[in-house]
Order: structure tokens, then C-alpha cells, then sequence
């Protein structure tokens, strides 16, 4: 376990420049999220780990939106 008396293993989080390279964003901006409570996180004494099922919501969230969107304008 990558953090003290957590019920999650360490695949089940993302530093946030690994989550920012997955959704084509800084750093900065998941940290954004994250304090907006738009992406799981956890805080350590070494910084934050990201939680990878809300990166992978929100990566298939964003991949939808342009669909939605090009269906609108052939509307």
C-alpha cells in the first residue's frame, strides 16, 4: 500500500502530472479539479495522488463532448 491504512492499492492513483499527460492538461488544472472535488484526491506528506477511475470519467466525459457538439451543428 502506497498510503498508511488506506483501503486503495497504489495502481488506483495517479500523481497529477501523470493524470494531467492522460487528459492533455497541466498539472496545475488537475490540481484545479481536485480542489473543486472534479477528481478524486488523496493528500500525502509527499503531495497528492489522484484517483484513476475519476481521470478515466472525466477522460471519457471530455471525449464525448465534441460528439455531442458535432451532432448539435448537423442538427
Amino acid at each position: 500500500m502506497l498510503i498508511k491504512d488506506s483501503p486503495k492499492v497504489a495502481e488506483e492513483w495517479l500523481t497529477p502530472a501523470q493524470a494531467a499527460h492522460l487528459l492533455d492538461v497541466t498539472p496545475a488544472m488537475i490540481r484545479y479539479w481536485a480542489n473543486r472535488g472534479q477528481v478524486d484526491c488523496q493528500r500525502t506528506p509527499l503531495g497528492r495522488l489522484i484517483g484513476a477511475e475519476s481521470v478515466e470519467r472525466l477522460r471519457h466525459l471530455r471525449s464525448a463532448v465534441p460528439e455531442a457538439a458535432a451532432a448539435e451543428v448537423e442538427s
